[in-house]
């Protein structure tokens, strides 16, 4: 976590915060009406930059330490709100964000979205609104609930904001109205408020400006122009903007993802929410698995572990961060059409599957007879395919194809290496390459199947091989006996290579 920093954007002050490497994907929080940055709660920050996530964090005006003016005066308006964070990601040199609003957030995250969409790589909405509160101007929304209607209609007297007991309460009141039976930790939410009045310049003007401003021009027929792909997460119990403006929401903006929470209301998500909050979020803005992969196996290389990103990014699918890395119940068709031409029945034999994965191809194997063992380095992965194949007779088992263990050294009558190499930089793949010939019987086969190098720069794994490192398994006194490009639909080009020990 950064400093708090002051930026001058659109002639005002701003305050910010990030969290995370400015070189990873960055994540843009939008606190609704009068809230201030501290809403978004370090720990929640922190879970998402460990996602790798660069997050920021602001206060609006007339919040926090950000410009404040006189209560009753704002001396601005909505699209003003939204220039300020296009000025602050100008100021942090992010040339596009992925955008996080809730509630009035919700909007100015729609705003930027509409008339700025080559800034927002993703829309994320919380406790938002396609349109404002359901009533005469928009009568297909459901109106606030009887139970916020009551509390307008009977508001407690204004307490004086110069007094920081009486202004923590009336916040924490508001809060608690609002929420639904997932409810607060009220002495979480009462240490929020009472960072919030701490850091606050003008009380009473954060708790009037926002609602005064000048709304700019109602969106709702704009919303079909929005390309950025766009999750909503929204509380089922919200009395603001009940359930039916989130479902408005998912109709009315392309490409959109609906996620309901579960008892939540007009709040930001309670801690015991943030395991679906945070994993939905982190998938959303993960550009899939291979960009997660890019990310995490250039931190495993920069730190001098080469296959240690294997597990973070089985274990961050698992956890519903981002989609399953690898993931198929069939054999990989080369592997099965390979068999298929060769009448290959196993007859108890010996066979491995190296970086077997999720465990499709270690599986078929044994379908065929052979005595099969399934290993891979992530311990995750391993889990996953005994989860997914429970009744295999394979012998899944965590293991490090730079290191096996020492009685399978020419032990297997059939091995297969798919797509686990390339996955390694050189170093260590000149080791793993000579490792998985060496894991071949006399008298065995090893199967090799590899994306096709083509010479042109290719930055994230996995890293195609080239002709002479395919020709390198049989370093270790293996025979080639066939090696053929092949052209998958999916794919591409694809080395499928057999060799043999005599």
């Amino acid at each position: 976590m950064s400093g708090e920093q002051i930026f001058a954007v659109n002639g005002v002050r701003l305050c910010a915060q990030t969290f995370g490497d400015p070189a990873d994907p960055a994540i843009l929080l939008i606190s609704g009406a009068a809230g201030s940055m501290d809403y978004w709660e370090d720990d929640f920050c922190d879970r998402l930059a460990n996602g790798l996530r660069f997050v920021i964090r602001y206060d609006h005006r007339d919040t926090g330490q950000s410009t404040s003016y006189p209560a009753g005066q704002p001396g601005y308006g909505l699209p003003d709100l939204a220039d300020d964070a296009l000025g602050l990601l100008d100021a942090l040199s992010v040339p596009r964000a992925h955008v996080v609003g809730i509630s009035m957030g919700g909007m100015i995250g729609q705003l930027l979205a509409i008339e700025h969409p080559d800034r927002v790589a993703t829309l994320t909405l919380m406790s938002s609104t396609p349109g404002g509160p359901g009533g005469p101007a928009n009568p297909d929304l459901p109106p606030i609930t009887e139970k916020m209607r009551a509390a307008f209609a009977a508001p407690r007297p204004e307490p004086d904001w110069a007094d920081r007991d009486a202004a923590i309460e009336r916040l924490v009141d508001g809060q608690l109205t609002a929420a639904g039976t997932q409810g607060w930790d009220e002495a979480r939410l009462r240490a929020v408020a009472g960072r919030v009045f701490d850091r606050t310049i003008t009380m009473a003007a954060n708790q009037t400006n926002h609602y005064q401003m000048d709304g700019g021009t109602p969106m709702r027929s704009r919303l079909g122009e929005i390309a950025a792909p766009t999750l909503v997460l929204h509380g089922t119990e919200d009395p603001m903007f009940p359930y039916g403006h989130a479902e408005a929401s998912a109709r009315e903006i392309p490409h959109t993802q609906l996620v309901p929470l579960e008892g939540v209301g007009h709040q930001m998500p309670p801690p015991q929410t943030w395991d679906v909050v945070i994993p939905a979020i982190l998938k959303h803005t993960s550009g899939g698995w291979d960009d997660q992969a890019e990310r995490l196996a250039a931190r495993s290389r920069a730190a001098s572990d080469p296959t240690g990103w294997f597990d973070r990014l089985y274990s961050a699918a698992v956890a519903g961060e981002v989609d399953m890395p690898w993931n198929r119940m069939t054999p990989n068709p080369q592997l099965s059409g390979w068999a298929a031409d060769k009448e290959l029945i196993g007859d108890g034999r010996r066979a491995v599957v190296v970086g077997c994965g999720l465990g499709a191809d270690a599986d078929y194997l044994a379908s065929l007879g052979f005595d099969t063992i399934g290993f891979d380095i992530s311990e995750t992965a391993i889990d996953v395919a005994r989860q997914r194949f429970s009744k295999s007779a394979v012998r899944y088992q965590t293991a490090d194809l730079l290191d096996p263990p020492a009685d399978w050294w020419r032990s297997f009558e059939l091995v297969i290496e798919n797509i686990t190499v390339q996955a390694l930089p050189d170093p260590p793949r000149r080791q793993a390459i000579v490792n998985v010939g060496r894991l071949v019987a006399p008298g065995g086969t090893l199967l090799v199947i590899a994306a096709v190098h083509d010479e042109k720069p290719f930055t994230p794994p996995p890293w195609p091989l080239t002709r002479a490192e395919i020709d390198a398994f049989a370093t270790d006194g293996l025979d080639p006996v066939r090696v053929e490009q092949l052209t998958d639909p999916r794919w591409g080009r694809r080395w499928r290579a057999e060799f043999r020990r005599p």
